[in-house]
């Protein structure tokens, strides 16, 4: 009986410690192969979208959250397993723009986005007001309105961002 009790707490220790960590932001680098600087990456664990997608392609993306820096500037983006496709942008040379809804905590706003043609990113216009938004709340949703699926909403943690993004700057300093 005693080895059962402890295989179980054991099972759910495991379990529970794997959800508590999944939740922290990472870091991580890649050296810059012309220059030979060494950028520094925080993220979000991976989440998907609030509702499955029902676009057989779409269902299961899956985006991250990310603040880099060089040492020199910092830049805020969210990365995806799959190209978006959002509706209702402006076209330019070779980028879509578009304004949309975020919720940091409690507070709706809207702030502008980029996303070069092509990719699966998408780049905050004003960087430092995006990672200070960041580093000051809990959580953030995203609203983007995805071409054949109507409003998506993506939901980042944000905890440890703060710690993750002054670890960042630190190694570039």
């Amino acid at each position: 009986m005693f080895k059962k009790v402890t295989i179980i707490a054991l099972i759910f220790l495991i379990s529970f410690s794997s959800i508590v960590f999944a939740q922290e932001w990472d870091t991580f680098s890649e050296k810059d192969d012309m220059s030979g600087v060494m950028i520094w990456y925080a993220g979000s664990p991976k989440t998907t979208s609030n509702n499955p997608m029902s676009t057989p392609y779409y269902n299961g993306t899956k985006a991250s959250l990310h603040v880099g820096t060089d040492g020199f500037s910092e830049w805020c983006y969210i990365s995806f397993n799959k190209e978006p496709i959002i509706k209702n942008t402006e076209i330019k040379d070779c980028y879509n723009a578009f304004t949309t809804r975020l919720e940091w905590d409690d507070d709706i706003c809207h702030m502008d986005f980029t996303k070069e043609w092509g990719t699966s990113f998408i780049h905050f216009v004003e960087d430092k007001k995006a990672i200070n938004k960041i580093m000051e709340n809990n959580k953030v949703l995203l609203e983007l309105d995805w071409y054949g699926e109507g409003k998506v909403y993506f939901e980042f943690t944000l905890n440890s961002s703060a710690d993750a993004i002054k670890k960042i700057r630190e190694k570039t300093n």
